[in-house]
């Protein structure tokens, strides 16, 4: 992104600060990127597409009264969706989004059948213990029509949307309170996906609740840890906490509309490529015992492009015959899946092209801090003991 911001700055009017936008938005630089916009709106050369990450950016800064009246002077008529994107915000408006926590708080990861997958921790939604499953690729929080009857949440159709490869009925709710050990969030938007149903019937915790505050999937350790943002001594008990398992690594990530988290990753020699950072997404082979979880989905042109034989690319899953690398962090022959080409809602953010899906197969390796005020990712090792 350094260098998309060099080029930005080699151009002038519209063009540039249509490009610096982009730039500012996913590095998480909002009050930057919504003074770019301020200079297309002020030129009459603002553009539509520009409407959702704006109002994302408002989000991000906890003004649900900017990102209204955004919408509101950009459509003078009120489509259906239009409507829509207003309830919900006037929802956000009137229940602003509050978080409490004092200190570092340790959750340990729940014992279960999906554990190795797609880890959880204990959970209070309005008083109702859960098990909410941790996950990047998902915004607030996410749960099926039993859930949410039994934690008591009320909702409102929102019309369809898309789940995998499928379309679900979509409805959205408040969470009155959202308890994760001591940390208290309240007000906490919940989206209600009708295919989340049988096996898929989970509470899920997205981006958007890690992204109130320094959290660090402690893999090694089977455990949570959260901490306050811009708090130097909740830091120092976080990085206490950790302190026995040395950095591997540190590398920038991005961050587009809502929750959508990207970062630089390669396959094979290719070291030019962009990740979606997804630790929700189960791809799992289980025609071998034990059952394995595919560390990368991409289509099979991608996989193609990258060198590897298309009589692999046929199959749902096979082991890579390169690495597969995130930042300076490489993966040997790790089992990887093919995704349709129908069903890549990931392959574009903000007009950057998207090559695949990073999941928790190769996460899991590490303890894995997101700083969402630095941008960036770190990534433990587990301690030695030699």
């Amino acid at each position: 992104m350094a260098g998309c911001a060099r080029h930005a700055e080699t151009l002038s009017g519209p063009s540039r600060d249509h490009l610096l936008f982009l730039c500012h938005s996913v590095r998480q630089s909002y009050e930057k990127a919504l003074s770019c916009y301020d200079a297309l709106a002020a030129a009459g050369r603002a553009p539509r597409a520009l409407d959702e990450p704006v109002v994302a950016a408002w989000l991000h800064l906890g003004r649900p009264d900017r990102a209204v009246e955004h919408v509101r002077r950009r459509h003078d008529t009120r489509p259906r969706a239009v409507e829509q994107t207003l309830r919900l915000l006037d929802s956000r408006l009137r229940r602003p989004l509050g978080v409490r926590l004092d200190g570092a708080t340790t959750l340990p990861f729940a014992d279960h059948e999906l554990a190795p997958y797609l880890p959880a921790v204990a959970a209070t939604v309005d008083g109702v213990d859960v098990r909410a499953h941790l996950d990047t690729g998902a915004p607030f929080v996410v749960m099926g029509p039993r859930r949410a009857a039994e934690t008591g949440v009320v909702t409102t159709m929102s019309g369809t949307d898309s789940h995998g490869a499928h379309r679900t009925e979509l409805r959205h709710g408040t969470i009155a309170e959202l308890r994760l050990g001591s940390a208290s969030l309240t007000n906490v938007p919940v989206q209600v996906l009708s295919t989340l149903v049988g096996p898929q019937d989970l509470v899920i915790i997205g981006t958007n609740v890690l992204e109130q505050f320094l959290s660090t999937f402690d893999q090694p350790r089977h455990r949570l840890i959260l901490s306050p943002r811009r708090h130097p001594d909740a830091a120092a008990e976080h990085s206490r906490l950790l302190a026995d398992s040395p950095v591997a690594a540190e590398l920038a990530f991005h961050l587009w509309a809502d929750h959508y988290m990207f970062a630089r990753g390669g396959f094979g020699p290719r070291d030019d490529l962009t990740f979606f950072i997804d630790s929700g997404l189960v791809h799992v082979d289980d025609a071998v015992d034990p059952p394995r979880q595919a560390g990368l989905l991409a289509t099979s042109r991608r996989y193609r492009a990258w060198g590897v034989p298309r009589l692999l690319t046929t199959r749902p899953h096979f082991d890579s015959p390169e690495p597969v690398s995130l930042g300076p962090l490489t993966h040997q022959a790790p089992l990887v899946a093919v995704a349709s080409s129908r069903a890549t809602p990931w392959r574009s953010f903000g007009g950057v092209r998207v090559d695949g899906v990073l999941t928790h197969a190769f996460l899991k390796a590490y303890a894995w801090t997101l700083d969402f005020d630095e941008g960036r990712y770190v990534f433990r090792t587990a301690a030695s003991h030699d």
